[in-house]
């Protein structure tokens, strides 16, 4: 059987982005959202997903390029003068290896969110991260666990097939070619250490190879390729540009992702190849 998770980054981020997720649900194929909680707009994402219980939320956690929840006190090693999180991936991998009190303090910010998450009243369906900083080896363990403790079964773990990214779009290829080296041993060990601990992930993941840019013309060259199992593809789609996102996703084509989700095409093609749409909380997705 061929389920399918279609899935938009982000939520609560911009209100450009809460109103794709409420067209692209109500009016197109998206099936899930991943609730970015110390966000600006979380208030209002939160208030319609609860409006919207056919939606699945999860948490997006935030490391990078944001406010904490947390006070800066409790979490004094990740934050810096300001009381900002690290301005990305690397920023934060050079300051786990430079001190030990940083994964405490991410384990203090992450428990924070999930705790914020949950007060909306939502049920989180599945926990994965902004730019993927989960998946990083000091920080997994500690997403493991909180996963567990909140009876969280699904996290994400990203594994895409290089060549049937390429097929279907083989634009940007040195970034693509990049992006493959990395996720390609970090997804699939990602995979391991989740399912070990219990946990579920998803068969494959679509979105890291060609983030940004999973439009029609991308969606209606894949589909046909879904394999059996159970497959995420997430996207960071956008009713307008916005000067956040201008800042934050500098090159997506956001409001195109949009149009994809609700495109009469797409819709088509999903129904005519067997493809079951569902979100992580719902059983049949198991």
């Amino acid at each position: 059987m061929k389920l399918l998770v279609i899935n938009a980054d982000d939520f609560g981020l911009d209100p450009a982005v809460n109103a794709a997720v409420a067209k692209g649900h109500t009016e197109g194929v998206l099936t899930s959202a991943s609730l970015m909680v110390n966000a600006p707009h979380v208030d209002k994402a939160a208030a319609f997903a609860k409006s919207h219980p056919q939606l699945g939320v999860g948490i997006h956690l935030c490391l990078v390029d944001g406010r904490p929840v947390s006070g800066a006190s409790e979490i004094e090693a990740l934050v810096d003068g300001q009381g900002n999180l690290p301005r990305g991936p690397f920023e934060l991998s050079r300051m786990l290896r430079r001190d030990e009190r940083v994964a405490a303090a991410i384990e203090v910010e992450l428990r924070a969110q999930i705790q914020k998450f949950t007060s909306t009243g939502l049920k989180p369906t599945h926990l994965d991260s902004h730019m993927h900083t989960h998946m990083h080896p000091r920080i997994l363990p500690i997403v493991a666990t909180l996963a567990r403790e909140n009876g969280i079964a699904y996290v994400r773990a990203p594994v895409e097939p290089l060549a049937r990214s390429l097929r279907c779009n083989a634009e940007r290829l040195p970034r693509k070619l990049a992006r493959w080296l990395v996720f390609a041993s970090l997804g699939a060990r990602s995979k391991r250490v989740l399912r070990q601990a219990g946990l579920r992930t998803a068969d494959q993941s679509i979105g890291v190879l060609d983030a940004g840019h999973v439009t029609e013309p991308f969606l209606t060259a894949y589909l046909p390729l879904l394999p059996d199992g159970l497959t995420e593809i997430f996207m960071h789609p956008a009713a307008e540009a916005s000067v956040t996102l201008a800042t934050t996703q500098h090159g997506y084509e956001n409001v195109a992702e949009l149009a994809a989700l609700c495109s009469s095409r797409v819709r088509e093609l999903i129904d005519r190849s067997g493809i079951r749409l569902t979100n992580f909380g719902v059983s049949g997705s198991d």
